[in-house]
């Protein structure tokens, strides 16, 4: 039991932790609680008790995944039906890979339920494969449990590699060894393995930094110190600070009119936050793509006439999302891999943009006259629903009749107090835009009030305020940057039932010989607002950063185009001349100077490396202690270690053999299992081992021929498997 255990220790928490590395933060108490689970029944010994104690487990696992019978009857139907718990993983498996990792538990509860699950049953795998004392097929299964997440996570190819190869060298060695010096032994040869294969796995691979959340974007210069500016959109209110010294992070040819360069947007809005909230549309793998239209984005974005062209290149940006203008509709990014297209209209690729790789991109960025927005009616449809939510609780729409008292009623229910924090806001907001009869009136006036007119400054380093901080932005200091701004403004706007997120990127830049250059200090967020027929729309409220080109918003900064407006002169505004097409994959030639495909190794094929590895330098280690044997000119200890090798290689094959087994053992053995006369050999090692001085001195190198024909006769009769199971198997170390 002692030993089953020992050997089950290492491949449980190895594969526990794989898992849990898709969570963050990582549950790690329950994770370590279902794998304990695993292994109790591996340590019952077999029979109705084992299967008993490993229902309970099972049982016990479940409830700690889903809290939940696996079966129980729907109301008002007779026949049983799924539980909750099954619908939770079906929704978990497809989770994994539509979410990107790592994942929040709180969020995504259903794929932490199957996180748990596969710790539970790679880590109960591998400890009844340990009890039964098969220790390959429970190698195999360590490599699978460590593997798999690392499939999923990307990145960690390696490390998950050398991590799975080391637990699962230590299941034979733990099970087989028997004396301390076999055990150093063994430890030597796994950690050369271990070692080995790591570093050629290392200078096969190209060498990048590890990918990074979303949040974080790491400005490298070129040249000098990297620069690193750090931005955590969705729970950062307490300062930033941008370097002193701007570093480049794009460069953007193409459009003449400026765009800001989005990267993703922020949907959801809990505990006064924003917090990205995607999932995935499609896989795009081809070098040029139509993309699919995301929700809410009008048919009309199908006009290519309309298309918006750009040529980004990456000059220190590392980052896996895309920067594009409004929302993409054909990519060609033969040069990135795999990228997936998220909801929201996001870019993401399956690892980071390096430096100097680049993309063509064509957007969708509605430009519309404030006549088409100030005639954009509050119709919303219900895919808009989830844009109206503030800490998951919908607001009605804008126009509803009887809406106040609706919201008031949101406000003064007793079952979610924490909801009434964001009143505050809600009340100046509607102070602000009193007496505004349409969406696009009540926007104007919210965004005007925050940039210009509510006493509001820009500041990096904002004063704290009392309560949630971005109410207290609103209410009480006034002093913030984008991130303040734009939360501010998209939250009341969803308060006031007008759709609203949060968008993050970057501001246009400045123009440079027919390009957009990019730096790090244009890092940026701002909203976007939805209107019917139109689609997303971009406002930026904060003072003193970027401005929108479009005449259609008092961040424009044309005060003409406001005292239209304000006169009733919607006049129509014109669209930049766009290409009347996506070119054929034919056309789209390279535009910068890019590295070939940068998908992550697959972990098949670094499994298979590490494999190969592995079995060569567990034959060279065994050969080597083979080898060490015959370091000797006494004729009695070549003889002894002729016999060790006829031991180990009997041993390697599966059979058993009593240690200091005499030769007359060895060759009853081997013409039992063998069917080969071994009396050659017996004779000529029991001469030099027993026989007189000269007899010693004629013979002592005769038992090491004769074993290695003995040997070679054996392995010619075996099958290849046979062959293969005898070289990598470590049961001959036991002897060493």
């Amino acid at each position: 039991m002692r030993r089953t255990l020992l050997a089950a220790l290492l491949p449980a928490l190895a594969i526990a932790v794989a898992w849990l590395g898709l969570e963050d933060p990582r549950l790690v108490g329950e994770g370590l609680a279902v794998a304990a689970l695993a292994i109790v029944a591996a340590l019952v010994r077999p029979g109705a008790t084992r299967v008993g104690v490993a229902v309970v487990a099972a049982l016990v696992a479940a409830w700690i995944a889903f809290g939940t019978q696996p079966w129980e009857l729907a109301p008002f139907r007779d026949e049983p039906v799924l539980a909750p718990a099954l619908g939770d993983a079906a929704r978990g498996i497809v989770g994994f890979y539509e979410v990107f990792l790592p994942f929040e538990p709180a969020v995504n509860p259903e794929m932490h339920s199957l996180v748990l699950c596969a710790i539970f049953g790679f880590v109960g795998a591998v400890a009844l494969l340990v009890a039964a004392r098969r220790p390959l097929a429970a190698a195999a299964v360590t490599i699978a449990g460590v593997g798999w997440p690392a499939t999923l996570l990307g990145g960690t190819a390696i490390v998950a590699g050398a991590v799975a190869l080391a637990a699962a060298l230590a299941i034979p060695l733990i099970l087989r060894v028997t004396s301390a010096r076999a055990a150093l032994v063994g430890g030597a040869i796994g950690v050369l393995v271990v070692l080995g294969a790591a570093v050629t796995s290392s200078t096969t691979t190209l060498a990048r930094d590890a990918a990074v959340d979303w949040e974080t974007w790491d400005i490298r210069g070129q040249g000098r110190q990297a620069s690193e500016v750090r931005f955590i959109w969705d729970s950062n209110y307490e300062g930033i600070e941008f370097p002193s010294e701007k570093t480049v992070v794009l460069r953007v040819d193409g459009p003449s009119t400026p765009y800001y360069w989005r990267t993703t947007t922020l949907d959801v809005f809990d505990d006064n936050h924003w917090f990205e909230r995607l999932f995935s549309l499609e896989q795009v793998d081809h070098d040029a793509q139509t993309l699919q239209l995301p929700q809410l984005i009008p048919p009309q974005a199908r006009n290519q006439e309309r298309w918006i062209e750009q040529r980004i290149r990456v000059e220190a940006l590392v980052d896996d999302h895309l920067a594009a203008a409004g929302t993409p509709v054909a990519l060609d990014g033969r040069s990135l891999g795999t990228v997936f297209l998220l909801s929201g209209g996001v870019l993401r690729a399956n690892t980071p943009v390096g430096e100097g790789e680049g993309y063509r991109v064509w957007s969708y960025a509605p430009d519309p006259a404030p006549r088409s927005l100030a005639g954009a009616p509050a119709d919303y449809p219900l895919l808009a629903a989830r844009f109206l939510e503030i800490d998951g609780r919908p607001f009605p729409a804008f126009g509803t009749r009887g809406r106040e008292r609706l919201v008031r009623a949101l406000f003064d229910d007793p079952s979610y107090a924490r909801f009434t924090r964001h009143r505050p806001m809600y009340d100046e907001a509607r102070r602000v835009v009193a007496g505004a009869r349409t969406p696009y009136a009540a926007v104007l006036a919210l965004e005007s009030w925050l940039r210009q007119t509510g006493g509001f400054s820009y500041d990096e380093s904002p004063p704290r305020g009392q309560g949630a901080p971005l109410v207290a932005f609103v209410t009480e200091t006034k002093a913030g940057y984008c991130q303040h701004f734009a939360g501010a403004m998209a939250a009341m706007l969803r308060m006031l039932g007008i759709p609203a997120r949060v968008a993050v990127g970057f501001t246009s830049g400045t123009p440079d010989d027919g390009a957009w250059v990019v730096t790090d200090h244009d890092a940026h967020a701002w909203v976007e607002v939805w209107f019917a027929g139109i689609g997303w729309v971009p406002f930026d409220p904060t003072p003193g950063r970027g401005t929108l080109g479009g005449e259609y918003s008092f961040a424009s900064g044309s005060e003409d185009a406001v005292a239209r407006l304000r006169r009733g002169e919607l006049a129509e505004s014109t669209t930049p001349s766009l290409p009347p097409r996506l070119p054929d994959a034919g056309d789209l030639a390279p535009t910068t100077e890019t590295s070939s495909s940068r998908q992550a190794p697959s972990l098949v094929g670094v499994g298979l490396v590490l494999a190969a590895l592995w079995v060569a330098l567990l034959g060279v280690g065994k050969a080597l202690v083979r080898r060490a044997r015959y370091l000797s000119r006494d004729p009695r200890r070549l003889a002894t270690a002729s016999r060790r090798e006829l031991e180990d290689f009997l041993r390697d094959q599966g059979l058993d053999v009593q240690p200091n087994a005499t030769l007359v053992t060895l060759q009853r053995t081997v013409y039992a299992e063998l069917g080969l006369d071994a009396r050659a050999f017996a004779a000529a090692a029991s001469r030099a081992r027993f026989g007189p001085p000269a007899a010693i001195d004629q013979g002592g190198t005769s038992p090491r021929r004769e074993v290695r024909r003995l040997i070679g006769a054996a392995r010619r009769d075996l099958s290849l498997w046979a062959r293969f199971r005898g070289l990598v198997s470590l049961r001959s170390l036991r002897s060493a």
